[in-house]
């Protein structure tokens, strides 16, 4: 892992990085991101953002140990991922589970600290459950959506306003309601076939951005997945980098390689 800047960067400096920012808490902890990425002013805790990946600029999200495809969208005041606390347990509550780099603020009382688990006790809760949540590659979350943690919402599915997600959705599909149930499909099956076969999102697109009408999806499928065989379609390689922050403090530091997606 290179250093890419050790300064405490500001919103004005991080955009050199092709990382958008804007009023409010922003990202917490850690972010992966692939550059250009959209988080805008959302509190995104330890998330991972893939390529164009952006969230409304409006309201406020919040999102916990998500890991966003390239081009996925995100509407305003969703909650996407939040923590879960363990029912079965004699407390629900954090001093049963927590950790102080989990929960800083709520260590600052004397009483807490007396109470709460030293971190250098065993695996927190919070470690041994499901942690990440998924949104696919070009999926789209409407307008206050709540999407639970260590829920998979496939490539190019579509999550409607205010919907509550307690399962995994499959690749382009159009849920809605609470819970989400499933509406339609995008496009016919085959279609789907073929987009889930030519994965656009991992090659780069622009060298061929006039050469297509991306309103017509069987003719732009058609245009792409011959130049994927004729060999013309590039790898899209973003420069990748993760941003650890703790308030206003920022950090930024260049990753070797392109983010894997699971």
């Amino acid at each position: 892992m290179q250093s890419a800047d050790t300064e405490q960067l500001t919103a004005a400096q991080l955009e050199r990085y092709g990382l958008i920012l804007g009023p409010g808490p922003g990202p917490q902890q850690s972010l992966d991101f692939e550059a250009p990425a959209y988080p805008f002013g959302h509190r995104l805790k330890n998330c991972r953002l893939g390529a164009f990946t952006y969230f409304n600029a409006a309201g406020q999200t919040s999102a916990y140990r998500v890991q966003f495809g390239r081009y996925s969208q995100i509407g305003e005041s969703s909650i996407i991922g939040p923590p879960e606390h363990p029912q079965d347990w004699f407390s629900n509550h954090p001093f049963a589970f927590t950790r102080p780099s989990l929960m800083p603020a709520i260590y600052r009382t004397q009483e807490f600290r007396r109470l709460g688990p030293d971190e250098s006790e065993g695996p927190s809760y919070v470690n041994t459950v499901v942690n990440e949540t998924f949104v696919g590659h070009e999926a789209y979350i409407g307008v206050g959506c709540f999407v639970r943690r260590g829920v998979r919402i496939g490539n190019g599915a579509v999550i409607g306003a205010r919907s509550v997600v307690t399962k995994e959705v499959a690749p382009y599909t159009v849920v809605a309601g609470a819970p989400a149930r499933v509406v339609k499909m995008r496009h016919t099956e085959k279609v789907v076939e073929r987009f889930l076969k030519l994965e656009w999102w991992k090659y780069d697109l622009a060298p061929f951005k006039n050469d297509v009408d991306f309103s017509k999806v069987e003719a732009t499928l058609d245009f792409f997945e011959q130049k994927l065989a004729d060999g013309l379609l590039k790898p899209f390689e973003p420069k990748t980098y993760r941003l650890t922050a703790h308030g206003a403090a920022r950090r930024l530091e260049r990753l070797p390689a392109p983010m894997r997606f699971a």
